[in-house]
């Protein structure tokens, strides 16, 4: 892959086979015009074949302009497990490989696999990442690459309590907040007390939930799998008592629901469940690969959408998956359920996705917005059926061999 740079005070016109804004459909033999740094037209190139003006045309030929992707969750310190980590029929079985694994890793393993898979992120096309780690060890690496997004500071405290220190972005794209890991790996006290802590500064406030069917005996019980997990590692709180709740209930409980909430992964959802989430609101954060490899099944995509919620997509970390690619994600989405329309699956994969970590604007393909897109070859061309395009854009394979950039 190469890049390209817009530069200021400079024209350009971008032509290719076609062109995918994503929020409106796609226009083939399409072109893109950026002047002084921003897009300032989307149309097809027969309007301006003709036209006088000094742009420079830079013909792309057979292949197809995407906006830049998020990745609103994924875990960058747990890279060097990849590969490392089987996949599994039982969440808690892939658990305990993943924990003792993790256990193994030196700092300089950590960093530098990390340091790859930032690469890696940019060379699938990522622009704005939501990255989830406990050591703080990729806070520099990210702001060293060119990527935008947040890093949440993942608290795992079921016994006892955390200090909540206030964070300082290190820089204007990297900022930095507290996530909570769980419900069964954060105590209700702590879990509501880092979400006091992002009202207060305006962040997002993530957590996992409802990511395996363990975890829904665990709070609806009191028992299963993960209390024999936490006992083993001493890490259990012989007071913590189940209100026999789900694990969204649970939370609705604890008053942490809202619209700057994000829940990461929402597999095992009942009907008042999704009721709950309905009035709420809360960002849903889909990793479907990592559910499958993880044995923890698939989210019910189709009623998430039913109740009108935002959802946006992960790739969540390389012990789970073997690429950090979003459109792997979609793709897998849409294989399960082919009746949801691609474009809104795109739309989870770009806008709405930078929105949930705040970055409006970015993430898009539209006139007025910093140039940030892809040029992608795919491996056979598209039909000029807008809807089958799409379907087919989404399943075909992808190489993505520009990014423009400003």
């Amino acid at each position: 892959m190469e890049e390209i740079l817009i530069h200021p005070d400079e024209h350009y016109l971008f032509k290719a086979r076609a062109v995918i804004p994503v929020n409106r459909p796609p226009i083939f033999s399409g072109c893109v015009e950026i002047k002084d740094q921003r897009i300032v037209g989307i149309y097809p190139y027969k309007e301006v074949k003709n036209a006088r003006f000094k742009a420079k045309l830079i013909d792309l030929e057979d292949t197809v302009i995407f906006p830049a992707l998020a990745n609103v969750h994924t875990h960058l310190e747990l890279s060097a497990l990849r590969f490392r980590v089987l996949p599994s029929g039982s969440f808690v079985h892939w658990l305990h490989q993943l924990i003792k694994k993790r256990d193994s890793l030196t700092p300089i393993e950590i960093t530098e696999a990390a340091r790859f898979a930032i690469f890696e992120l940019w060379m699938e096309g990522i622009s704005v990442v939501g990255d989830v780690g406990n050591t703080g060890l990729t806070i520099p690496l990210l702001c060293e690459s060119l990527l935008r997004g947040y890093y949440f500071e993942e608290i795992l405290c079921f016994k006892g309590k955390v200090e909540l220190k206030k964070r300082q972005s290190m820089d204007g794209r990297i900022r930095t907040t507290y996530s909570a890991h769980s419900p069964y790996t954060v105590n209700p006290i702590m879990i509501q007390a880092i979400k006091s802590y992002t009202r207060k500064h305006r962040t997002p406030f993530m957590i996992h939930c409802a990511e395996s069917q363990e975890e829904v005996d665990f709070l609806l019980k009191g028992e299963g799998s993960l209390v024999n997990l936490l006992v083993s590692r001493g890490k259990w709180d012989g007071s913590f008592s189940t209100k026999g709740l789900t694990p969204v209930a649970y939370l609705d409980s604890l008053g942490v629901l809202d619209e700057n909430t994000i829940l990461v992964h929402c597999v095992h959802l009942t009907e008042d469940d999704l009721k709950i989430l309905k009035k709420r609101k809360p960002t849903i954060c889909l990793c479907p690969r990592s559910n499958l490899y993880t044995g923890a099944g698939m989210p019910k995509l189709p009623e998430l959408l039913a109740c009108g919620l935002r959802v946006v997509l992960g790739t969540d970390s390389l012990a789970s998956v073997d690429r950090l690619s979003i459109f792997e994600e979609i793709r897998t989405l849409h294989t399960f359920y082919p009746e949801i329309p691609p474009s809104e699956l795109l739309l989870m994969a770009t806008e709405i996705g930078a929105q949930a970590l705040g970055f409006s604007g970015a993430c898009v393909l539209e006139e007025g917005a910093v140039p940030d897109f892809l040029v992608i070859s795919l491996s056979y061309p598209l039909s000029e059926d807008p809807n089958e395009a799409l379907v087919e854009f989404v399943h075909s394979e992808k190489k993505i061999i520009y990014r423009v950039h400003a």
